[in-house]
């Protein structure tokens, strides 16, 4: 059976952030990533490892079968095997080494004009974790954005997804929706207080139908016992 999903989605951050494009210049060693017309914007490829790493996280927490471990390539891991044969509801939809998991991530994009001086620059020391020195010669400075608004979108196109009835939302989905609930960080520096942000809903739809209103019923699905039970049927 196939199964679709749309999110669009609102990025809303709540302090200043970093999403570095490997990139530097004369004066800053970290840049932002910018688009063609030199706005932030937050990759689509970004968006997808935070999330993923946000379902693992929540999958874990809840029991359900392990995510696989993308590191290992043994022969014949299940890494390279087809999706639906896969026990992890994650590793259905974002994939692995041998299928693609389809779903699609759009970059995010300015909503409005960007505040103005939404650009700052600020230097910083690299330090020794352990020792908590500062390390010679090693000065640099990072590239941070003001706190804006991003709009994005999520399609997904899936087959064979568990699902407790016919008709009813697939597990997976239920936990990427709740996935996306749990990101509250995104961008470079977390651990110092950077890239707080804030993620809502503006529609979801299943099937092509119409799901925000039962956005309660999502809740009810993130049980293993039931996803256990569901697969054996």
């Amino acid at each position: 059976m196939r199964h679709n999903i749309r999110l669009d989605l609102t990025l809303c951050f709540k302090s200043k952030w970093h999403a570095g494009s490997g990139e530097s210049s004369f004066l800053t060693d970290r840049l932002i990533r910018m688009d063609a017309q030199d706005r932030p914007y937050i990759p689509g490829s970004t968006l997808k490892g935070v999330i993923r790493e946000s379902c693992e996280k929540l999958s874990r927490t809840l029991g359900f079968p392990s995510p696989l471990d993308p590191h290992k390539t043994e022969e014949f891991s299940e890494a390279f095997a087809p999706l639906n044969t896969l026990q992890s509801p994650v590793d259905r939809i974002f994939g692995n080494k041998y299928q693609s998991g389809n779903l699609f991530f759009r970059d995010a994009r300015l909503e409005g004009e960007p505040p103005y001086r939404s650009l700052k620059e600020q230097t910083r020391i690299c330090k020794y974790r352990k020792l908590g020195t500062a390390r010679d010669q090693h000065l640099f400075s990072t590239q941070y954005a003001a706190p804006m608004t991003f709009k994005t979108r999520i399609d997904g196109y899936n087959d064979d997804l568990v699902c407790l009835y016919e008709g009813e939302p697939p597990f997976a989905y239920c936990l990427l929706i709740s996935g996306i609930m749990a990101v509250d960080r995104l961008g470079g520096d977390k651990s110092t207080g950077k890239g707080q942000i804030e993620i809502s809903f503006d529609s979801v739809r299943y099937n092509g139908e119409e799901f925000s209103e039962n956005m309660d019923t999502v809740f009810e699905y993130l049980d293993a016992e039931l996803y256990k039970d569901a697969r054996e049927i």
